[in-house]
């Protein structure tokens, strides 16, 4: 799989070392330049390798700079200093996954986004001698535009100010006195401020991160490029030197170039620390696993522990339930039974006696069949009583069951009881007129046989 890289340079122009803008302009575009400072010609033309070449103008640029060679000229024209700086060359290498449509399309967006919108002029030029090494090179102007379309100026001076707003005297060391200029003007301190942040230093950095974010927008998934260093990224890799086309050049007609010597050799071992480095990404990852398996088998052992402890401890609690419904249900209800059938035949007994108390032989005959009638009731209750206690005995297999079961039984019994109080209640009391009447009948008869006598 073919990798992007990320290589991103920014330098200056300057006639201090030299240089001259028409002459880069020239060779980096494969074009020819008349240069009207020095009258020289820089003919580049049978140059190869130049792919694509343009010039894009900021909003307020007058459109002839759209021509290199009037662009470059005027740029020399305005700069008059001898070490002045004529243009900035950002270079950047174009990933090898894009087409060549695609490598035009996201230096322009670049350019656009980061320079002519600022207020630059870029002419750039894409070079490729398809060697694997694909990059543009992009000359910006340095001085502003004014919105008429001329140059403005790349600095200018301004009074320093205290922390009050007040200037600043500029004081003679040997009086200790504000200075005197020409003409007894008072001198003041004096400060030069940037029209511009172009060179800013923290721009290097923003243009870079831009570089890097631009490609990565269309890279997607293929490959991911960083601006940062490898120290940054917290990567151990060591980084390589630049490789110019002179060292390439060396190295390809079978010369030595300590650059390319150095960069093999580099190459080398990041690919031996590359190794290294997955291999030990494998063991931590079995490590990590083995770990894993052993926490799982010490969790399975604890789990079949506590299992075991449930185990034992419902063991126990059926145990328990065995005994409870045992000795404390059944036999208790057949108590409980026993003692409500107990009451209800001593009620019918009692109720038998005072029935008959103060009554002659008379009645004596119907004593006795209340008292069989009463047994009779009697026999009927016991019967009904043992019927329920059957019926207990029958629903003790479940403890919740029986329990309930019971419960209504006593309730069954209890109501048969106050229903049996009820009748013999009623029973005695008609037994009782019916007594009563007969006794004062009768003694009324044996009233009359003593007045006969």
């Amino acid at each position: 799989m073919k990798l992007a890289i990320f290589h991103c340079q920014i330098k200056i122009i300057s006639r201090g070392k030299g240089k001259t803008a028409t002459a880069a302009a020239a060779y980096r575009s494969g074009t020819k330049i008349v240069d009207d400072e020095f009258g020289e010609t820089h003919d580049y033309t049978r140059k190869g390798g130049v792919a694509f070449s343009e010039i894009l103008l900021c909003a307020n640029a007058p459109s002839i700079y759209s021509d290199r060679q009037t662009l470059w000229n005027e740029v020399q024209k305005i700069e008059k200093q001898k070490n002045a700086q004529l243009c900035r060359e950002v270079e950047v290498a174009l990933p090898i996954e894009f087409s060549r449509d695609e490598q035009i399309e996201v230096v322009r967006e670049y350019i656009t986004k980061n320079f002519t919108d600022k207020g630059m002029i870029a002419d750039w030029s894409l070079h490729d001698k398809l060697d694997g090494n694909p990059h543009a090179h992009i000359l910006l102007t340095m001085r502003p535009l004014k919105q008429n379309g001329e140059w403005g100026a790349k600095r200018k001076d301004s009074y320093a100010l205290d922390e009050n707003g007040n200037r600043i005297p500029v004081i003679d060391q040997r009086t200790g006195k504000q200075k005197i200029g020409a003409r007894g003007r008072k001198m003041w301190e004096r400060i030069s401020i940037q029209s511009t942040d172009w060179n800013d230093q923290t721009k290097a950095e923003e243009w870079r991160k831009s570089w890097a974010d631009v490609c990565n927008e269309r890279l997607k998934g293929q490959a991911h490029i960083d601006h940062r260093s490898y120290a940054r990224q917290g990567k151990e890799q060591l980084p390589m030197l630049h490789e110019s086309y002179a060292a390439r050049k060396i190295a390809k007609r079978g010369g030595y170039s300590y650059i390319i010597e150095y960069n093999d050799q580099i190459r080398e071992l990041n690919r031996e620390r590359e190794l290294i480095e997955r291999e030990l990404s494998e063991v931590q990852a079995d490590i990590k696993r083995l770990e894993q398996e052993k926490y799982n088998i010490q969790k399975g052992r604890e789990q079949d522990e506590r299992a075991n402890q449930i185990r034992e401890r419902l063991q126990r609690l059926a145990a328990r339930e065995r005994e409870l419904p045992q000795s404390y249900g059944a036999s208790n209800d057949e108590k409980r039974a026993t003692r409500v059938t107990s009451d209800v035949i001593g009620t019918k007994e009692q109720s038998a006696r005072e029935e008959n108390t103060g009554f002659g032989e008379q009645i004596g005959g119907k004593r006795q069949a209340n008292t069989g009638k009463g047994q009779t009731d009697t026999t009927s209750i016991l019967q009904r009583a043992e019927a329920a206690i059957n019926n207990s005995k029958l629903n003790k297999q479940s403890r919740r069951a029986g329990e309930t079961d019971t419960a209504a039984l006593i309730r069954q019994s209890e109501l048969v009881l106050n229903d049996t109080k009820n009748e013999e209640q009623d029973r005695g009391n008609e037994q009782c007129r019916g007594n009563s009447e007969k006794g004062e009948a009768t003694r009324n008869k044996s009233n009359r046989k003593r007045t006969s006598l």
